[in-house]
């Protein structure tokens, strides 16, 4: 069995329920991700975004990561909603202030649409907080549907504010 590579887009915006800053239960949360079968290869930077739509919410930190991993795309999925649920996110309603929020990006470049699954996630490609870190660490990716690397999309999103974030 070979391994696939997996892009992971983590973030947060609000302290967990135990105090912590996003950016540390995010830490935790990737640390965590072994357990789970995904083997941590490269992380970016931490970055501030504004929340999309934008709220009067907090700003998010985010950062991107690249994996691999045996387990199939549904799989690592459902890791990465039982990870966030370890971590304190409960799902009431779309775009609400979270902990954590665990993206599955892309999947060894498969396109993937059904019931459980959309890969690569259907918006990834019109989120700098997704893209900036995305770039920092795989210039070379290409978005599998639209053909076009991820330099090329980031460009088209210069009007996002997107701030490194030393934490």
């Amino acid at each position: 069995m070979m391994f696939n590579k997996v892009i992971i887009s983590v973030g947060g915006n609000i302290n967990s329920e135990d105090g912590s800053h996003p950016v540390e239960t995010c830490n935790k949360a990737i640390r965590s991700f072994q357990n789970y079968s995904i083997k941590v290869k490269k992380q970016s930077k931490w970055y501030n975004s504004e929340p999309i739509p934008k709220s009067d919410q907090p700003n998010f930190f985010n950062c991107v990561v690249i994996a691999t991993t045996k387990l199939n795309e549904n799989d690592v999925l459902e890791s990465l909603h039982k990870i966030e649920e370890k971590f304190g996110r409960t799902r009431d309603k779309i775009n609400d202030p979270r902990s954590i929020d665990l993206d599955l990006i892309d999947y060894s470049g498969k396109i993937r649409c059904n019931k459980n699954i959309i890969i690569p996630h259907p918006r990834a490609h019109l989120r700098k907080f997704v893209m900036g870190p995305l770039a920092e660490i795989n210039p070379d990716w290409l978005h599998p549907i639209l053909n076009t690397s991820v330099l090329e999309i980031l460009q088209k999103l210069e009007k996002q504010k997107l701030e490194e974030f030393n934490f």
